[in-house]
């Protein structure tokens, strides 16, 4: 089974909704609630981190020869920004998706209560 790809009905999920949805994914087709698998998630914090170690060790070689604050913040400000960008893309081309147990899914029961009332009792008083 290719990435992206519901394991119920062999739907594609759209990228937006594995990176903006990943906790409370759902098939957009058969509407079945999904999670993304384990190895995908370490994968694409992997390939995040890689990335920013990298951009680190570059930004570090480079502010090394400044004094002052801005040659230990930006190096870290960078790795940040790099990993946060490498991360999501990876975690899109990586996602396998399965099947999210029974147990695991939240389920809401009951109705909803009344709206409050903006009625005030002071103005009842006032004469």
């Amino acid at each position: 089974m290719s990435a992206r790809q519901c394991p119920n009905c062999m739907a594609f999920v759209p990228a937006g909704q594995i990176v903006a949805y990943s906790y409370d994914l759902v098939c957009p087709s058969c509407q079945h609630p999904l999670e993304i698998a384990t190895v995908s998630v370490y994968l694409s914090a992997f390939a995040g981190l890689v990335a920013g170690a990298l951009v680190w060790w570059l930004a570090n070689a480079h502010y090394s020869k400044e004094s002052g604050a801005l040659s230990w913040v930006l190096p870290m400000l960078y790795s940040y920004l790099a990993f946060s960008v490498v991360a999501p893309p990876a975690l899109v081309f990586t996602a396998d998706l399965k099947l999210k147990p029974l147990d695991a899914v939240d389920v809401q029961y009951g109705t909803s209560t009344a709206p409050p009332s903006h009625h005030h009792q002071l103005f009842d008083t006032l004469p």
